[in-house]
């Protein structure tokens, strides 16, 4: 099986924070081992870099200057030299056949370049518990569904160098970078292809993970970048998306960081002003009512809900 793949680990502190060994040892534990595996430390200030050369001599360590995760990402592919890039976090950890299914999908395909490689997801906390798995909405990774949300979760992707330079860099002033370049992707016609099973473990709910305010700023960003996409759509239909989008991230931020957050997002959000019909206001229902509904009812509520918003736009 082909292997050139150039597996790519963007790092800060990651030393010291606690997961970046079992991060890399998982890289190490493939059934299908990549040609070449770069950490790209970004600016740490933990000697991070040094432990990785000293208990990993087979990675390649480059040094950024703490520019952040977009900037890191790109120094990384511009210095691989495989014909498939496939990222992971430093808290992260990919399971053991995930180059290989990812690899093998690619081989039966008749376009891999061209298309994006996405793994299906299991979160894990601090704790051993077992590892949940997190439900993808398969059919919002498509135009203009994926401007509902992003159902791609970088750390577990598989793509082309050529699809990067079509598309990319990575843009280095935003936070959510990676879903501004999925955007793009799927706007020009990208497919993405999900594995069959889990090949991800997603790291949530450390104290390192980003904070109410920085969370508020990348969706401020993704707010810009959503509505420059928003005009290339019908009118109705961009207004049901916008306002879809305004209310499921008001709900989101209340839960997570608390009402002040919420209000804060309200009285910044450029996707203000908003007009909730009656598409958007069931939409809303159904995806608040999917929250909490087991993973098989979740898909069906999620599913009918997108086809209510979109459909005959």
């Amino acid at each position: 099986m082909n292997r050139d793949v150039a597996a790519i680990v963007c790092t800060r502190n990651g030393h010291s924070r606690g997961f970046l060994a079992e991060a890399l040892k998982s890289i190490l534990d493939q059934t299908v081992a990549p040609a070449e595996i770069i950490l790209v430390d970004d600016g740490s200030t933990d000697g991070t870099a040094d432990e990785v050369r000293r208990a990993y001599p087979g990675v390649r360590v480059l040094s950024n200057d703490g520019s952040g995760l977009a900037a890191a990402r790109n120094t990384g592919i511009r210095a691989a030299r495989s014909k498939w890039i496939a990222f992971l976090d430093d808290d992260d950890v990919w399971l053991p056949a995930k180059l290989a299914e990812q690899l093998a999908q690619a081989a039966a395909s008749e376009n891999p370049e061209s298309t994006i490689w996405a793994s299906r997801v299991a979160s894990i906390g601090k704790s051993k518990s077992k590892p949940a798995p997190i439900p993808i909405d398969v059919h919002c990774a498509s135009w203009p569904a994926c401007l509902l949300g992003n159902q791609v979760f970088p750390p577990g992707v598989m793509f082309s160098q050529a699809l990067y330079r079509k598309f990319g860099p990575f843009n280095e002033h935003i936070g959510v970078s990676f879903y501004d370049f999925l955007i793009r992707c799927i706007k020009a016609g990208t497919p993405v292809r999900f594995s069959q099973e889990i090949l991800l473990h997603y790291r949530h709910g450390h104290p390192q993970m980003v904070s109410a305010s920085r969370a508020l700023a990348n969706g401020i960003a993704l707010h810009l970048i959503l509505l420059a996409h928003l005009r290339m759509l019908p009118h109705a239909l961009a207004s049901r998306i916008r306002a879809v989008w305004l209310l499921t991230q008001l709900r989101h931020c209340a839960w997570h960081c608390g009402l002040a957050s919420a209000r804060q997002l309200w009285g910044t959000t450029p996707l203000r002003p908003v007009r909730i019909d009656l598409r958007s206001s069931i939409y809303f229902v159904l995806d608040s009512a999917a929250c909490r509904a087991p993973h098989a009812v979740r898909r069906m509520l999620r599913a009918a809900a997108v086809r209510l918003l979109i459909g005959g736009s």
